[in-house]
């Protein structure tokens, strides 16, 4: 077979659909691309030639894909990183890769192990940029290519990596839940017993409107909500969608927080102590989660195994 129709096609113009797709903006698709916004226009305007399609079109919101420009997205999704395959000189190297890295997160992975990413990207891997956005739920948006990874807590990995699944899992790290206190609280000293635990006053992280729940925000804990749950219920005197928030609530009050120890390490303040949770509590397993296709690009395996290595340094 000839691939005639090929001929004169420039691979360029396929990855900068894809970042006109993704971003929806011809301004950010040209910083992504690194090239001029007129520049980009021009790239639009032969791309609207060679498929014969408006491909994007303006809106109140700005601009939105046709629905032929979304069916060679997907195409292209699935193409890309074999063709950059194609290309890649035997070992990869971070110092000459490009492109954007859209990683899904927590608070506690945003706290804890995004800036450790990004200091080793700063030094190794300059021109790749990374992209956090809230966590939501579920792992919708890595089906849908809308993100790169998934930082998540409860991962059941096993699931996530059976045979005939889309995502793959792996566990990056531990933490343990543990409880924020003004240092005069009545339960700071002696032994934080379950049964101390459930009548004192917590504040609960939640959601903002529209937000779906998630590791910041109290649901972040699955197994420790069933614990409470069978235990008995907790009395919630407060609730706030601000993890910042926490540190200067609790050293004016009697409210306990609960949160993971590498967060609680960095709300605590002179007022306040952190304090074990009580013994039942289970830890905390933290995980990252991706979509099969990305299995084995090389650049999303460095990154993976990068954060793997923030991981074991994070304190």
């Amino acid at each position: 077979m000839r691939y005639r129709n090929l001929k004169n096609v420039d691979l360029n113009l396929l990855t900068a659909l894809q970042a006109v797709v993704e971003e929806r903006s011809i301004t950010r698709a040209a910083r992504r691309m690194f090239v001029s916004q007129p520049a980009m226009s021009r790239i639009v305007d032969r791309l609207q030639a060679m498929f014969e399609d408006d491909l994007l079109v303006r809106t109140a919101n700005g601009y939105e894909p046709t629905h032929r420009a979304l069916e060679i997205y997907q195409e292209l999704q699935e193409l890309l990183p074999k063709i950059a395959a194609l290309f890649q000189k035997g070992v990869f190297n971070p110092a000459e890769a490009t492109g954007v890295f859209r990683i899904e997160s927590t608070d506690w992975g945003a706290t804890v192990l995004v800036p450790g990413l990004i200091a080793v990207l700063a030094k190794h891997a300059p021109n790749i940029e990374i992209d956090v956005v809230p966590r939501r739920g579920g792992l919708e948006r890595l089906a849908t290519y809308e993100i790169d990874l998934v930082l998540a807590p409860e991962v059941d990995a096993a699931v996530v990596n059976m045979e005939g699944s889309s995502f793959r899992a792996a566990p990056l790290m531990q933490d343990r839940w543990v409880c924020i206190m003004r240092r005069d609280h009545p339960f700071a000293k002696g032994r934080l017993t379950m049964k101390k635990y459930l009548s004192a006053r917590h504040i609960s992280l939640e959601p903002m409107p529209g937000e779906r729940q998630d590791l910041s925000h109290e649901a972040q804990r699955p197994s420790l909500e069933r614990l409470l749950h069978l235990s008995g219920p907790r009395t919630v005197q407060a609730r706030i969608p601000y993890v910042v928030s926490l540190g200067p609530i609790v050293e004016h009050t009697d409210l306990i927080a609960t949160a993971p120890l590498r967060i609680a390490r960095r709300l605590r303040t002179p007022k306040t102590l952190i304090v074990p949770t009580p013994k039942e509590v289970p830890p905390l397993l933290y995980c990252q989660v991706w979509h099969l296709r990305n299995d084995a690009v090389p650049l999303h395996r460095w990154l993976r195994g990068t954060l793997r290595t923030v991981a074991e340094r994070a304190k």
